[in-house]
């Protein structure tokens, strides 16, 4: 969620970090005290890039918000950091009621009895909070009802947990349990809320021949029928189109849903939505992006783009409408393209903290600092995984690919050895690819080294005897690529501060090679394999600026050095202007 949303779900009545600072200044608490908290709160809205005015002081959002974060990416060290989400916790307790932590309140005796029968351990720790909650309010095991379970997801919506969802889950299904393992454990009806976009409808609220039309454009985009003979104004450039993976194809699926969902959301009756040409008229055209406009408060996104791009290639390519209609449809994708060029703001806003020397140095030396650590550690599992992160973050650090690949390297089909010293090369075929461009990296010996470490000393312990991904998870084959993901930027976080995800190493790579060589845009191109250089450009046109006006000003600096040692010319009077002038 990004500090921009953060801003606007808050409502005018709705009280903002800036009335959180007026509360705690007129609190009665000690001087120190109100001191103390006014800065964390400041500290917390410089964190999200917004003045406490635009914040809306929203335990829960504020907690999602903030778990993003890295204290190195705000300029403070990880202590400061955790002071301020424990002092901000504090002053908001001020304004709302606050989740209790598991340790603030004991368990009254009835709840103490049945935890005490808990045969796990770790259902104890995922029952310790909402049990803690009942006793803090007096609620025994007769008094329990669904009712009081909402109020707890509430209550821990409003606390700064960090996965507050994912804790009320946790806890459900952790009383599920116990309900089967302690007879007297009181017996109720919880359900876990369905967290999915419930906006998108499924198909069998619109008409059958909307879905087999459906099913009849992705059957082409796949070509899945090779002497299907459709030459009804085939042109060369239908023929030539390559069939799309079968992610792309749920995708476009997906989207066609979407935007029916959409029209339906705007007024339209399900039952005019017979096929995709009702989709792609015009009008209907222009309603379904209106409603995801309105979704993102009138701004123009690259999902609204990519989705009105999918509907005019249905239109040009599958239904054939006139060219005056494709050529409107074209210009509205034009205004909503408009501002994609570059780096989204997320992502610049997390590449600005690698213009400091001592965050890159960080980064780039945290794969050996990782691995020394692996070798020093007492728990053998737990050494393994660290050595695991050193040898991920070196690859994406070496060779930027994309999350999919990475996780789904095996060592026997993606790692080659060539030459005598044994050069490692990672092998990635097209159709593995994202845009089917085979990709080639040739590691350096550091880098083959550390990797060969990890093979030889610390994957045996993570993979079963005939598992060859290079990245094996627990019931065999290769991890879960979100777990994975996360794994490895929470790693980063945890070590150097930074939020860094593995598709970001991809930028900052980018970004590092660019500042030393502004405009190199073919080597990226490249080394991150993109089909045209254009794509190269678009990304990153404009990422240089600094380092290019450093190259300027020593470029500068340089002549007017040289220019200090030639006499000017005959009877003009030149003062060296860096030296100071002397006093009589």
């Amino acid at each position: 969620m990004s500090s921009r949303s953060i801003a606007q779900t808050g409502s005018e009545s709705a009280p903002t970090l800036a009335d959180l600072l007026t509360t705690v200044g007129a609190s009665n608490l000690p001087e120190r005290k109100r001191q103390e908290l006014a800065s964390a709160v400041r500290t917390a809205a410089r964190a999200l890039g917004r003045s406490p005015q635009e914040i809306p002081a929203d335990g829960r959002l504020l907690g999602h918000r903030l778990q993003e974060l890295g204290p190195a990416a705000v300029g403070i060290s990880q202590g400061r950091w955790n002071n301020v989400r424990s002092l901000l916790r504090t002053a908001l307790a001020l304004i709302q009621p606050m989740s209790p932590g598991r340790n603030q309140n004991n368990l009254v005796p009835e709840w103490a009895v049945l935890a005490s029968a808990l045969p796990s351990r770790s259902d104890k720790i995922a029952l310790s909070r909402v049990l803690r909650f009942l006793s803090a309010r007096g609620i025994g095991p007769d008094a329990v009802t669904a009712e009081t379970f909402e109020r707890y997801r509430h209550h821990l919506h409003q606390s700064l947990l960090k996965r507050p969802s994912e804790s009320f889950a946790m806890t459900v299904r952790a009383w599920r349990r116990a309900e089967v393992a302690i007879p007297e454990w009181p017996k109720i009806e919880i359900s876990i809320p369905d967290r999915r976009r419930q906006w998108v409808s499924k198909w069998d609220r619109f008409p059958a021949s909307l879905r087999l039309d459906c099913q009849k454009w992705c059957d082409r985009l796949a070509q899945r029928d090779l002497l299907e003979d459709d030459d009804e104004g085939d042109d060369d450039e239908d023929r030539s189109f390559r069939p799309v993976r079968p992610a792309t194809l749920a995708h476009r699926e997906w989207q066609t849903r979407a935007f029916a969902s959409a029209l339906v959301r705007m007024g339209r009756d399900p039952a005019t939505l017979t096929s995709l040409t009702d989709l792609v008229e015009l009008n209907a055209f222009k309603l379904g992006l209106r409603f995801f406009l309105d979704r993102e408060g009138g701004k123009p996104t690259t999902t609204i783009a990519d989705l009105a791009s999918t509907l005019k290639a249905v239109a040009r390519h599958y239904v054939r409408v006139e060219p005056s209609c494709l050529k409107r449809m074209g210009k509205i994708i034009k205004r909503l393209a408009t501002g994609r060029r570059g780096l989204t703001a997320t992502n610049s806003a997390r590449l600005r903290p690698f213009d400091e020397q001592e965050h890159v140095a960080a980064l780039l030396t945290l794969p050996q600092e990782l691995m020394r650590r692996a070798r020093r550690h007492r728990n053998v599992q737990r050494g393994a995984v660290r050595a695991q992160m050193a040898a991920a973050i070196e690859i994406l650090t070496m060779a930027p690919i994309r999350i999919r690949n990475l996780v789904a390297l095996d060592i026997e089909r993606n790692l080659v050895r060539s030459g005598p010293n044994g050069v490692l090369h990672i092998v990635i075929d097209g159709e593995e690819v994202k845009n089917e461009e085979p990709l080639e990296h040739p590691l350096p010996p550091e880098s083959t080294a550390l990797i060969d470490c990890y093979i030889q000393k610390f994957r045996p312990h993570l993979a079963s005897t005939n598992d060859t991904s290079l990245f094996p998870g627990i019931n065999g084959g290769p991890k879960n690529k979100s777990f994975f993901g996360e794994q490895i930027s929470r790693t980063i976080r945890v070590h150097i501060g930074l939020n860094v995800n593995p598709h970001l190493f991809r930028h900052i790579t980018a970004k590092l090679h660019l500042d030393v060589c502004p405009g190199e845009y073919e080597i990226i191109r490249r080394v991150h394999g993109h089909r045209s250089i254009d794509t190269t450009i678009d990304f990153y046109c404009g990422q240089e600026n600094k380092a290019a006006a450093r190259h300027f000003d020593k470029t500068i600096l340089n002549l007017r050095r040289k220019s200090e040692n030639i006499p000017g010319p005959k009877g003009a009077r030149r003062r060296n202007i860096n030296k100071p002038k002397q006093s009589k």
